[in-house]
């Protein structure tokens, strides 16, 4: 299933107050995708300290149509969490591949203020970038959530985290 560089490309980071929570709607989404009933750009869980840093606790690893997901979930976690908020070497060395992937500044800078928002201190979040096709099984499968922030990506911003990750 080829991607589209015109098809509208969302963000959502799903924010939850267990670990439990979110590994569950983590699964399912990694069970969808592995499974080809939907496609993802990056999938990455994460979770919130009570030092307020992020820190990446899995990302989608598959190797799948020739995909590099740990580093596009990386360029992906590069989109929204500035360095200050990232915990761990390994996080900053793949999320440096996103800063700057979304052509608007504001936008960067609208995003990672919901994030602050979203994912309070002592939670989990999933952060996914997909294709809005996936819009309606997705919703599902982040069934725990607390809350789910949405934001439309421009494509041509998508298509260069996924570049940058190759």
């Amino acid at each position: 299933m080829g991607s589209d560089s015109n098809v509208p490309v969302d963000l959502y980071i799903a924010a939850y107050p267990d670990a439990k929570g979110a590994q569950d709607d983590w699964a399912a989404i990694k069970q969808l995708a592995e499974d080809d009933v939907i496609t993802v750009d990056g999938l990455v869980l994460v979770s919130r300290g009570s030092d307020g840093k992020i820190n990446v606790d899995d990302d989608f690893h598959s190797a799948r149509k020739g995909a590099a997901w740990g580093a596009v979930g990386g360029a992906v976690i590069g989109l929204i969490f500035p360095p200050s908020l990232l915990a761990g070497a390994a996080v900053g060395a793949g999320a440096g591949l996103g800063i700057g992937g979304l052509k608007s500044h504001r936008e960067k800078k609208a995003i990672k203020a919901e994030v602050e928002d979203i994912l309070p201190l002592n939670s989990s979040g999933i952060v996914a970038l997909f294709e809005e096709q996936w819009v309606a099984e997705v919703d599902k499968a982040l069934s725990h959530a607390d809350q789910v922030m949405k934001q439309e990506v421009d494509a041509d911003s998508a298509t260069e985290v996924k570049n940058a990750a190759k």
